[in-house]
């Protein structure tokens, strides 16, 4: 219930959540809202503060430039490690397959579930379970600005061939080729998302709240 009001905008970015009115509000106990907040925070939507206590997450223009900084980083060089025999190809393939069959639905909250999985296996390439952990931190920070994307976006259905076509290469192992469609893919990935805190879809949110 917490993560649909969040997605839809119910919650707005910057929102305090408290837990004693939050609990009675959803008929719950404070030890579910408490696990409930912890589950959303690893997934990015929540953000915990010392002084300010659990709050809806709100991107700065700065930290979307950041993250995408760092995502370039580990998913351009991921690619260009890429093995056929690292087994990452069919959890590929079937990550591509759910993002498919989410967009074909509308189902925005999951397709970029699918859409994060896809890239998140990139980085399986470069065989570090540190780096794999500190990516799922690092992406986390981002779904709620692109399911807020791709809920805008004209035709969504048109960012699945990128994300095929990044498979067909890496499964030819067309490396060098795959790495600059990729670098492009985040580009507008970026560009996308800094359009929407722009004013495309933010502007109905305040600047901060509370």
């Amino acid at each position: 219930m917490l993560r649909q009001k969040i997605l839809s905008g119910e919650l707005r970015p910057g929102s305090a959540l408290q837990e004693v009115p939050l609990a009675a509000s959803l008929g719950v106990s404070r030890n579910t809202v408490r696990e409930a907040t912890r589950i959303l925070s690893s997934e990015g939507l929540l953000k915990r503060s010392i002084h300010r206590g659990v709050a809806v997450s709100q991107l700065s223009p700065k930290d979307v430039q950041e993250i995408y900084h760092l995502r370039r980083m580990l998913e351009i060089p991921a690619v260009l490690a890429a093995k056929k025999t690292d087994g990452v190809l069919p959890d590929l393939k079937e990550a591509l397959e759910g993002y498919e069959r989410a967009v074909g639905r509308k189902e925005w909250a999951e397709a970029v579930s699918f859409d994060l999985q896809f890239h998140s296996l990139l980085i399986r390439f470069l065989q570090n379970n540190r780096l794999g952990s500190f990516y799922q931190n690092l992406i986390g920070e981002v779904r709620m600005g692109m399911v807020l994307v791709d809920r805008s976006h004209d035709d969504p259905g048109r960012l699945i061939p990128v994300h095929r076509k990044i498979y067909q290469l890496l499964s030819a192992g067309k490396l060098k080729q795959c790495a600059a469609l990729l670098s492009q893919h985040l580009d507008d990935s970026e560009a996308r998302l800094m359009r929407v805190m722009d004013g495309q879809v933010w502007k109905k949110f305040p600047k901060s709240v509370g």
